[in-house]
């Protein structure tokens, strides 16, 4: 039976039961609203990228380290893994340094004078090779410019060898397959 099936004072009691449980459920820190939102991070403390590329390098200050976590924790949860690529300390869990490199990507669909990050990527080296270990970009942002420039802007800073490590979305399988990249860079799973 649909609420506007119901009578005013039903109808009516049933809303302000909704809204007492919104209020305790939905804003808390903890609540739905932190588990369900896709940000994307203003970075007033940040210098803009210059027109025509995204890169914007975050390994070295830990504000922007922890946008690329929570970016990591958004890749976790879409492909459904249990622990995010990416932790912003700067040791790791057994006390080593964290020698990942991290980048965040300015959106390209929303204007501002300052940087909004809209997407991260984690890149490592391995036996002397630079590899890709993951990247993300917000929903709003995929299919436009975005991951375009923020490819460019990986192979201008790294070369145009490095590794791409799976596991790969379709969604970046059919990228790397429109833009030429050498299937032997890439991994072959898929998620």
């Amino acid at each position: 039976m649909s609420l506007n099936d119901l009578p005013a004072v039903t109808r009516k009691a049933i809303i302000a039961e909704r809204r007492e449980e919104l209020a305790a459920w939905w804003p808390r820190a903890d609540g739905a609203g932190a588990r369900t939102t896709i940000k994307m991070y203003p970075l007033l403390y940040a210098d803009k990228p210059e027109y025509g590329h995204a890169l914007i390098r975050a390994t070295d200050d830990m504000r922007l380290r922890k946008v690329a976590e929570a970016f990591g924790r958004c890749w976790r949860r879409e492909l459904g893994y249990d622990f995010p690529p990416f932790d912003a300390s700067f040791v790791d869990y057994e006390g080593n340094p964290n020698k990942a490199e991290v980048v965040l990507f300015n959106a390209q669909e929303t204007m501002a004078t300052f940087p909004i990050a809209a997407g991260a990527a984690g890149l490592s080296t391995r036996e002397g090779r630079r590899q890709l270990d993951w990247i993300w970009l917000h929903p709003f942002e995929r299919g436009r410019q975005l991951m375009t420039l923020a490819w460019s802007d990986l192979e201008s800073r790294y070369g145009n060898d490095f590794l791409i490590q799976p596991p790969l979305s379709h969604a970046m399988r059919g990228f790397l397959e429109k833009r030429g990249v050498d299937r032997g860079r890439w991994g072959d799973q898929v998620k």
